[in-house]
């Protein structure tokens, strides 16, 4: 018990002495008044002492833990910081070293041809979107532009209805399938390229198969289509300015960035001309651009679903 404990019952047994003893009553009355109140006032004046002193350490503990975590916190942030700068930088490194390779694996196609080295790049195109299975990219093989050779890529061919994952179809300016000359994995690059050359000789007035032509002309499609999302998947180019794509038509080069849908081509025939007029536009591109478009699109509709 406290010593304040003490004094208020010895005060409060002083006054009950006084009042029993006949003495004043006053007095007796402040003894006893002062008696109760530090007997009611001391407890619960150290009680509330108590809870300070109870409530400043726990907000002291408190204090220290949030500072704790707060360090914990930010050495976790620090971490993961650290952690995503890290992933952002390798995703980043390894996104650039595929593209690096894919632009080499295109680029080899103009250099050094084979079968593996277009079934690669083929793979890689189709991944990427590039190009479509549906309709592959076509180059020019004929000095009057009539004459084309689609390229064609098939994931998943059926070998027993004669299909390959590569193959050459020789087609007319509106699309129209001529003949297929598939690519076997037995049949080196030589040996493809002299059908593929014997079908021309059929078809055209040419004396022969130009292939740097055609592999650089595939190459430049991979390369313009990888260019640019709106270029894919790439159909055909018309050189030196407009690209044919699935969609639409669209520049490339050094033209400034502009396209259009083919259904905006087909439901406008002014567009075209409108287009022409522009001063940057290269006209002999656009025509051709245009008009392959259009043929192509036609004959796509032609064409079964399946």
């Amino acid at each position: 018990m406290s010593i304040a404990t003490v004094i208020g019952v010895g005060t409060l047994l002083a006054g009950f002495a006084l009042t029993s003893d006949g003495i004043g009553d006053w007095t007796s009355g402040v003894l006893v008044n002062i008696g109760a109140s530090v007997i009611l006032v001391v407890p619960i004046y150290l009680l509330t002492k108590r809870l300070d002193e109870r409530i400043e350490r726990v907000g002291s503990e408190t204090q220290s833990s949030v500072r704790a975590l707060a360090d914990r916190v930010e050495t976790f942030e620090q971490g993961v910081e650290r952690r995503i700068d890290e992933v952002a930088s390798s995703v980043a490194s390894r996104l650039a070293q595929e593209s690096r390779a894919d632009a080499e694996a295109f680029d080899a196609l103009g250099s050094a041809p084979s079968r593996d080295a277009v079934l690669r790049a083929l793979e890689r195109a189709n991944e990427l979107g590039l190009i479509s299975q549906r309709r592959g990219p076509r180059v020019c093989v004929s000095g009057d532009r009539q004459l084309f050779v689609q390229i064609s890529f098939n994931e998943n061919p059926d070998y027993f209805r004669g299909e390959e994952e590569i193959s050459f179809t020789v087609e007319g300016y509106d699309g129209t399938a001529l003949e297929v000359v598939p690519w076997s994995d037995k049949d080196d690059v030589e040996a493809v390229l002299v059908r593929l050359g014997r079908v021309l000789q059929r078809k055209t007035a040419e004396p022969h198969l130009d292939v740097k032509a055609l592999f650089e002309g595939l190459t430049a499609a991979l390369m313009v289509a990888q260019s640019d999302p709106d270029r894919r998947p790439i159909w055909q180019l018309c050189p030196p300015q407009w690209a044919v794509t699935e969609h639409g038509i669209i520049t490339y080069g050094n033209a400034p960035n502009y396209g259009v849908s083919i259904k905006a081509l087909a439901r406008d025939s002014h567009l075209a001309g409108h287009l022409a007029d522009k001063t940057w536009v290269e006209s002999d591109s656009l025509e051709e651009a245009v008009s392959v478009a259009l043929s192509l699109d036609r004959k796509r509709e032609l064409e079964p679903p399946f």
